[in-house]
């Protein structure tokens, strides 16, 4: 290599070195101001993160609010069945009645009166009491109506001592009363044509629970 090609093989490397410290110092200035390159994976992740809690509170809310309204539905279904179940026993309580010449008030009075003579009871029992009340009806030798029945002087002790009354003015009386008297009205006779009963004391006659029916 002649004189001319080393100079400027020796001027390229100079200016190469120049360069690469130019650059190196540089970095180091970057470096020593304190600007260093961000890594943002973690703002990714935290973003992420939130985006799938709101998701997962958005589910809760909407399966919240499914369930409430499947809820509500249901509520109203029952209701509605039970409406339409009291007007469907009030329909047969109405053509039961009318059937047999009886009126509501007459009907309410009958399950009163089962209700403080056998309250507690039998089914069977409650509808043996009803079963005399309407064979007495049904007799020549008592009225021939409930009411007029069961206020005959001295016939029934719920009458003469209030407890009759007591319980038409509170309504409380059972729905196995209620059935026992329409059961009674529509025919049914567990003691026959029996038109008496009393506490069991020995006497004979037919036993049902507590009460003797002769």
């Amino acid at each position: 290599m002649n004189t001319n090609g080393r100079r400027l093989w020796m001027h390229a490397a100079g200016m190469f070195t120049g360069i690469l410290f130019l650059g190196m110092a540089c970095e180091t200035t970057v470096f020593a101001n304190g600007v260093v390159p961000t890594d943002t994976s973690g703002q990714v992740n935290v973003q992420q993160e939130a985006v799938q809690t709101d998701m997962t509170q958005a589910a809760a809310a909407q399966a919240a609010a499914a369930q409430a309204a499947a809820a509500q539905a249901a509520a109203a279904q029952a209701a509605a069945a039970q409406a339409a179940a009291a007007a469907a026993r009030t329909a047969m309580e109405d053509a039961i009645l009318a059937q047999n010449g009886v009126s509501r008030q007459e009907y309410d009075l009958l399950a009163a009166l089962i209700q403080c003579e056998a309250g507690g009871e039998s089914y069977i029992g409650q509808v043996a009491v009803g079963n005399v009340v309407m064979n007495r009806v049904e007799s020549a030798n008592h009225p021939n109506t409930i009411s007029e029945v069961i206020y005959a002087a001295g016939q029934f002790s719920p009458v003469r001592n209030g407890s009759l009354s007591r319980t038409l003015n509170s309504g409380n009386v059972s729905a196995s009363c209620r059935q026992a008297a329409l059961e009674a009205i529509a025919g049914s006779e567990p003691v026959g044509d029996k038109l008496y009963f009393r506490r069991v004391n020995g006497r004979s006659g037919q036993v049902i629970g507590n009460h003797v029916f002769y």
